[in-house]
């Protein structure tokens, strides 16, 4: 009885590609959990079906992020280096890149998640310091000084009271570079 129990507080998971213009791909995944680690950042585990198979991934958001723009103005202080983490939850997060490299058309063979995989954030709308009433809208930057030659932008934006974590997609030329960053060693 407990475990159906269990099964009734899981939210139903749905298709993680919304993207509305063919041009772009735009996921969406369900919150399934959130927390703070001991630095009282946010963390999220999030989930959705691709195809048949499910998909996962956590995010951490650092707490004390401020929004970027101030006075109609970027704030070049406000770029927050590991200010948004990947983690890889195992097998959920290797279908995650899979999905990624599927939906992206890179065609890689090898797509399993690193561990960690760390993002420079700006937070473009949204106070993270309410995350959990806010609708927080980021832009992220892997690879930003370009070190691996991965250099990629993405929009993840989070809205917590909804349960729905959005990964949008900024430009197709950085479809290769995000597989490979969220895989590559």
């Amino acid at each position: 009885m407990s475990f159906l129990n269990f099964l009734k507080g899981q939210p139903k998971l749905k298709q993680i590609d919304v993207s509305e213009d063919q041009d772009f791909v735009d996921l969406q995944l369900t919150i399934t959990k959130n927390w703070n680690d001991e630095n009282l950042n946010h963390i999220i585990q999030a989930k959705g079906l691709w195809e048949k198979e499910t998909v996962g991934i956590e995010i951490s958001f650092q707490r004390d992020m401020k929004i970027g723009i101030v006075n109609t103005e970027v704030d070049k202080k406000r770029f927050y280096r590991e200010g948004i983490n990947f983690y890889s939850m195992g097998e959920l997060s290797d279908n995650f890149t899979k999905a990624l490299n599927s939906l992206f058309k890179t065609e890689y063979t090898a797509v399993r998640m690193l561990a960690t995989v760390h993002a420079t954030a700006f937070v473009l709308s949204g106070q993270p310091e309410y995350f959990e009433e806010e609708y927080i809208k980021t832009k992220i930057f892997f690879d930003d000084s370009n070190e691996k030659e991965h250099y990629a932008e993405w929009y993840v934006n989070i809205d917590l009271k909804n349960k729905v974590l959005e990964l949008r997609e900024k430009d197709q030329g950085y479809r290769k570079n995000i597989v490979n960053v969220l895989t590559k060693q």
